[in-house]
């Protein structure tokens, strides 16, 4: 199995867009963000913005060389009060985002946002930081900013029998079963950010007597929530192994009704997972198919699950494997090491020598590299889960194999990172 990981210079491909930390701060119901970075920095995230429609919810501060050498607090702060002064609505939370060059200048963000808290006390203020070369690093910026996210929820009262699902960037669809489980445990509500358009109606998620975390990029949240508001928190990453989606039930389970023994009947959901994946192993057939790790949080763990069901796996494209799927990388490496795996970031990859077009890509940034002929658009395990999510996954790839995608309008439509 070829695999580098090499920490070298990146390329980011037209195809590398969709959810940047800037569309997941839009996720805050009655929030405005300013960007302050130099004119390089923003021209990228402004043009995405427009695609993406929050052009009237940004801003930008442009620094020069000599603002960079003097400071720029008090720029920040005057471009804040006359945003606010000329915003209506007024927004309830305001972002401050900050490129990776304030790390190095030493900004003061807490004297920053006191001063603005005090001018401005009906606003929740925030200081995010957009800062690429801190990504191994244990606060990378999809870590910090659903951090920011969360710290605003307050303690309204006592704990209610809701859940939230913390991490993941699109609710859990309403046609998983997960849905109907959490039912049958007394959870009257799973709860998500994207369902809230005011942020009063946003701390209900405070009440919540739990969290299932669904993306490792919302751990760091649900532990403060943990230590803030004692909410409890359990860890499911999205599966597409029928074993792992039923141990991943038994112990939400046991998260709920830690003192009662729930006896779990899956037969009927475990059988149409069953045949969906028998239906689209017969219409791919042989086609090689690749896992993007932009289209899944488990490359390695999907790539596995669909040669154990009988698929042709011929490539994984992964920048590096975060530690709860290198398991499953070290599976694929002793049991198919003919499984390819590269770093769709790394410079020599705008050399395009690996293309393999008559394949099915999972993931448009895989798609886009190996200029595969069909495609399966999917981005970060979007409302999946469970063995909805196997149902689901099976029926696009069907739906790829019979219709060739065209890739340049799928990244039109993706839209820049933002």
């Amino acid at each position: 199995m070829g695999c580098c990981f090499e920490n070298t210079l990146h390329y980011s491909s037209p195809a590398h867009g969709d959810w940047g930390v800037v569309r997941v701060g839009m996720l805050a119901p009655e929030s405005f963000q300013l960007f302050v970075c130099p004119f390089a920095c923003g021209r990228h995230g402004a043009i995405g913005a427009i695609k993406q429609g929050f052009k009237d919810r940004l801003a930008y501060l442009y620094i020069s060389q000599s603002d960079i050498i003097s400071g720029y607090d008090d720029q920040i702060f005057e471009a804040v009060e006359q945003l606010l002064c000329n915003l209506y609505p007024c927004p309830k939370v305001f972002f401050i985002f900050v490129s990776c060059l304030d790390d190095l200048i030493g900004t003061d963000h807490e004297a920053l946002v006191e001063t603005l808290s005090g001018r401005f006390p009906n606003i929740h203020f925030r200081v995010c930081h957009m800062n690429p070369i801190s990504l191994d690093s244990e606060l990378p910026p999809p870590v910090s900013i659903q951090n920011n996210l969360y710290s605003l929820l307050e303690t309204l009262g006592e704990q209610d029998a809701g859940i939230n699902s913390i991490g993941n960037l699109v609710a859990i669809s309403p046609e998983s079963e997960l849905h109907y489980f959490l039912k049958l445990l007394g959870v009257k509500k799973l709860r998500h950010i994207s369902k809230y358009q005011t942020f009063l109606d946003y701390q209900e998620m405070a009440c919540s007597r739990g969290n299932l975390v669904l993306s490792p990029a919302g751990l760091q949240a649900a532990q403060q929530m943990q230590e803030r508001l004692g909410t409890p928190y359990l860890f499911e990453p999205v599966s597409y192994s029928i074993e792992a989606i039923e141990k991943a039930y038994s112990r939400i389970a046991r998260f709920l009704r830690s003192e009662e023994e729930i006896y779990l009947d899956f037969s009927r959901e475990k059988d149409q997972a069953v045949k969906a994946i028998q239906s689209a192993r017969e219409k791919i057939g042989n086609i090689p198919i690749i896992v993007d790790a932009s289209a899944v949080m488990l490359p390695f763990g999907l790539a596995r699950a669909l040669l154990e069901y009988g698929f042709t796996v011929a490539r994984v494209e992964a920048q590096k494997c975060i530690p709860i799927d290198r398991e499953n990388m070290e599976w694929l490496s002793a049991n198919h090491p003919e499984v390819d795996v590269q770093q769709p970031q790394h410079h020599q990859a705008v050399l395009f020598d690996r293309r393999l077009k008559d394949s099915v890509a999972i993931g448009i940034d895989g798609a886009y590299l190996a200029g595969s002929r069909y495609v399966v658009d999917l981005f970060g395990d979007e409302g999946m889960f469970g063995f909805y999510g196997i149902c689901k996954l099976m029926a696009r790839l069907e739906q790829a194999v019979e219709a060739p995608a065209d890739l340049e309008q799928l990244i039109n439509g993706y839209g820049l990172v933002v």
